[in-house]
Parts: C-alpha cells; sequence; structure tokens
C-alpha cells in the first residue's frame, strides 16, 4: 500500500485513541477493577457477569486477529473451502448450547476454576487432571502466538510499514499482558466487550459495504470470480482438497470449540444457566453472519492482483478496506483486528496462568493462601506471555497451518468431556487411553501431512477422534463404574426440578 504522512497519521491517531479508551476501561473503570484479592474474582470475576459480557467473551474464539490475516488471505488464494468456518462455528456454538449447564452447574457447586479442575472432579485422577493441563497449554498455545503474530501484522498494514509487525507484536502483547496481570478475568471481560462490539458491528457492516463498493453486489461478486477463477467456488479447489477432508475440518473445529480449556472459563464467568444458553444460541447467530461476510468478500480478492500479492504476506484484508474506503476505514478494520486478537489472547492467557496456579503449583502447596495464589497467577502469566512473544516474533509458517493442526490435538479433549457429561460408566481409563491415543494419532498423521505430502482420506484429527472414542467405550465396559458418578448426575437432576419448579438458584 501506498504511503503518505496524511494517512499514517490518520492510522495511527485512531489506533491511539483506541488504546486509550482499553486503558480506561481496563485500569480506571469500576467494572474492570478486582473487588477483592481473591483467585476466584482474578480467574472468573466472582462468576458474576451477565449474559451480554460472556456472549464477547465467548466470540473471542472466533473473532480472532488470524480470522483477518490468515483466513482472509486463504480465502483469497482458494476461496470457498475456507467457508468450513461458518459450518464450524455456527455448529460448534449450537453444540455447546447442550453441553454448558452441567458444566455450569459443577462448577458453581465445586468452585471450579480451570477445566482440569473439572476432570479431577468428574475422574478423581491427578495425573489425569496434571497431563491435561498440561496438553491444554501445548494445544492452545500456538493460537496465542497465532494472535500476537497477526497484531504485529495488523500494526505493519495500519501503519503503512512504518512500524514493524515484530514491533507491533512487542507493544501490543505487552499491553495486553499487562492489563490482565492488573485485574484479571475483570480486565479481559470489560475490555471484550469493547472489541467484541467493534468487531460485530464493524464486520456487519464494513464487509457488505466492501462487497458493494468493488463487486456492485454479493451476485456480481460470484460472477466475476466466476469469470476469473471458477475453481474458487468448489470446495476441492482444483482437486486440491477432498469432500472428506472438507468434512474432517468442520468436525474438528465443531467438537473442538468444547475442547478449548478457556472455554470452560469463560463459562465459570456466568451467573445462571439461563445466561449460557443465551450466550450459545447468539454466538452461533452472530458467527454465521461474521465469517459469511468476511470469506465472501475475501473471494472477491483474487480478482485484484495487489489483494493477491498482499495475501502471500497475509495483509490482503488491510489492502482490500484500503481499497475501498481509504485510511480512515483502514484504520477503523485495523482497530477490528487488533480488538479480535486481544480478546484471544487475553482469555487464553489468563486461563492458562490460572491452570499452572491451581492445577500445577496448588496440589504441591495445599496451603497456599488465595491472595498469594493471584501472585502465584500473575507471575505465571507474565512468563507465559513473554515465551509466547518471544516465539511469535520469530519466522513462522502460515498462520492457518497452526490452527489447524492445533485443533487436531483439541478435539482430542472432546470425547472425554462428552462422555463425561451424559454417560455414567465414562471412566479415567477411558479418558486417559482414548485421549493419549488419538492425540498421538493426530500428531503423527499431521507431520507425515507436512513433512512428506502423505495424504489421507480423513485428517488425522478425524482418525484419532474414532480410535479415541472406541477406546472409551470399550473401558467404560470393562472397567467398573465409578461411585462418586451418581452423586453427580442427582446433582443436575435436583437443579432441573427446582428450575421446573420455577425455584431460581442461588448466585454469587
Amino acid at each position: 500500500m501506498e504511503a503518505s504522512a496524511g494517512k499514517v497519521t490518520i492510522t495511527i491517531c485512531f489506533m491511539l485513541a483506541y488504546f486509550a479508551l482499553l486503558i480506561w476501561a481496563a485500569f480506571f473503570s469500576k467494572t474492570g477493577k478486582m473487588n477483592d484479592n481473591s483467585i476466584e474474582e482474578f480467574a472468573v470475576g466472582s462468576r458474576n457477569f451477565g449474559w451480554i459480557m460472556v456472549l464477547f467473551t465467548m466470540m473471542g474464539l472466533l473473532i480472532t486477529a488470524s480470522a483477518f490475516a490468515s483466513w482472509f488471505a486463504w480465502a483469497t488464494f482458494e476461496g470457498l473451502i475456507v467457508q468450513y468456518m461458518l459450518v464450524y462455528s455456527t455448529v460448534g456454538f449450537l453444540f455447546s448450547y447442550m453441553f454448558a449447564k452441567k458444566i455450569w452447574i459443577w462448577g458453581r457447586k465445586f468452585n471450579l476454576l480451570t477445566q482440569p479442575d473439572y476432570i479431577q472432579l468428574r475422574y478423581r485422577s491427578r495425573f489425569l487432571t496434571t497431563l491435561f493441563g498440561v496438553c491444554s497449554i501445548l494445544i492452545e498455545a500456538p493460537w496465542v502466538i497465532m494472535e500476537f503474530a497477526a497484531m504485529g501484522i495488523m500494526v505493519e498494514a495500519l501503519t503503512y510499514g512504518v512500524i514493524g509487525a515484530k514491533i507491533g507484536t512487542l507493544v501490543v502483547g505487552a499491553f495486553v499482558i499487562s492489563y490482565i496481570i492488573y485485574s484479571g478475568m475483570k480486565a479481559v471481560a470489560v475490555t471484550e466487550l469493547i472489541q467484541g462490539f467493534l468487531s460485530s458491528v464493524v464486520i456487519a457492516v464494513g464487509m457488505i459495504a466492501i462487497i458493494y463498493k468493488l463487486f456492485g453486489g454479493f451476485g456480481p461478486l460470484y460472477q466475476q470470480v466466476m469469470s476469473v477463477s471458477p475453481d474458487s467456488l468448489t470446495l476441492t479447489y482444483n482437486g486440491t482438497y477432498t469432500y472428506e477432508y472438507w468434512t474432517s475440518i468442520i468436525i474438528t473445529g465443531s467438537l473442538g470449540i468444547m475442547g478449548w480449556a478457556s472455554f470452560f472459563s469463560r463459562i465459570y464467568t456466568s451467573r445462571s444457566v439461563m445466561d449460557i444458553k443465551k450466550v450459545s444460541f447468539w454466538s452461533a447467530a452472530i458467527g454465521c453472519v461474521f465469517t459469511a461476510l468476511l470469506l465472501i468478500a475475501a473471494m472477491g480478492g483474487i480478482l485484484f492482483p495487489e489483494v493477491v500479492e498482499a495475501a502471500g504476506k497475509e495483509m490482503a484484508f488491510f489492502v482490500m478496506a484500503e481499497k475501498a474506503f481509504g485510511p480512515v476505514f483502514l484504520a477503523l478494520c485495523g482497530i477490528v483486528v487488533l480488538a479480535a486478537g486481544m480478546s484471544m489472547v487475553s482469555v487464553i492467557t489468563n486461563s492458562h496462568g490460572i491452570i499452572i496456579t491451581e492445577n500445577f503449583v496448588k496440589p504441591f502447596c495445599p496451603n497456599v493462601s488465595s491472595a498469594q495464589r493471584v501472585k502465584i497467577a500473575r507471575w505465571s502469566i507474565l512468563v507465559y506471555g513473554i515465551i509466547a512473544l518471544g516465539i511469535a516474533i520469530g519466522d513462522l509458517p502460515n498462520l492457518y497451518t497452526i490452527a489447524l493442526i492445533a485443533y487436531e490435538g483439541i478435539t482430542q479433549v472432546v470425547p472425554v468431556i462428552i462422555f463425561s457429561l451424559y454417560w455414567k460408566r465414562s471412566n479415567k481409563w477411558g479418558a486417559l487411553l482414548g485421549f493419549t491415543a488419538g492425540l498421538i494419532i493426530a500428531i503423527v498423521v499431521a507431520m507425515l501431512i507436512i513433512i512428506y505430502g502423505q495424504s489421507f482420506v480423513w485428517t488425522g484429527g478425524v482418525i484419532g477422534l474414532a480410535v479415541n472414542v472406541i477406546i472409551h467405550v470399550i473401558c467404560g465396559f470393562v472397567c467398573p463404574k465409578d461411585e462418586h458418578v451418581d452423586e453427580l448426575f442427582d446433582m443436575i437432576r435436583d437443579y432441573e426440578d427446582e428450575m421446573d419448579g420455577d425455584v431460581k438458584p442461588v448466585v454469587a
């Protein structure tokens, strides 16, 4: 993009104004401050967030900076295949509508703070709990790295190259880490409320505006793409992909939403089951609209050589935004990407800091106080963030490649969660052996594809998922049912009976 002093000044001023707004929200607003120095307040905001605030923290799973960088570039090159996001984002959040209720009830009753806490409650295996904690961090950490890198790309694009991507990554990353350390989930939630609103409005209006300005509407866009690159309107893209691959990435994406450790943190923050149901419904609706508009506009990028060239550097979104409406609109879009990246990074980083504190440190120091655990969590977040930033400023492959591999692993968590919620015979041996086997298969197949170009009909995530489920079911019938499980399921039934009788649950 052509740089000029005026354009750079406009975009930097917008960016600084946005940072000022977030600084006020995170450090000075009443909503963003902790009410007490307890680990529950730091980790899940004392479980008292309204549904709108939880909605925008949940949307951070989908509206990410890498969606504007990597997925937009991918859709520019190869078109329709990338719209698997449209399907999985909708289906995944509708799945969460069915599953989140029980997680919330047990979380409130037993004061759970992390996904591994839930695993320990259900399976009562310290080894399995620790394994899940380690794997959750290793599997999800690539997303933090991706978002840091994508935000750096955004800063470079927003300043027309005046500020490089690596410097941008360090500056934005340091800011995000600082407000997480300051007030934990309270600061995360209030900033995500602002960021989620901006992302939703700008994308809904902005992408429609781009499509009509550059292409004359949705119909003309498809007609022009058909004339230039008809393969972009097929799922196989000239035989590069198979329908089984398309199905595989939808399955792993849809189920993978429930495998995120940070997904549990979002659920725990809600003040009621009804709020969680509202969040799941509206997340699916917003996700459907968001991904459709973004990726349809991205397909049109194939019509412009400068956008195609920028896609190689994962900057196609910014070039198209500037081409359509100039530096002011570019600045708004850049802020949206910045907001999206901050949303993903802040929730995951906070969640992982709590996992390190509650599931790695606390078992060895059972007498550590709640206030001391907050200090440990803050130091954990600082060290974790520095490591992630260090990796993010290095040379990385295409970010969506990392993401797809990460989802292969995240999906292996899902059978453990679903069986634990709906099958009393689900036990620690099925969870441990099934998860381990599925994860190994997913990683091995992914590495074969990357290193040797070896292709399979189904992805490693789906193959591993099938093996995972089979092993889990076999162990469920071979091993005796855990005695404490009936009590947990009775608790769900009693809660539902109370709701049917219009008895409202007590909330903090």
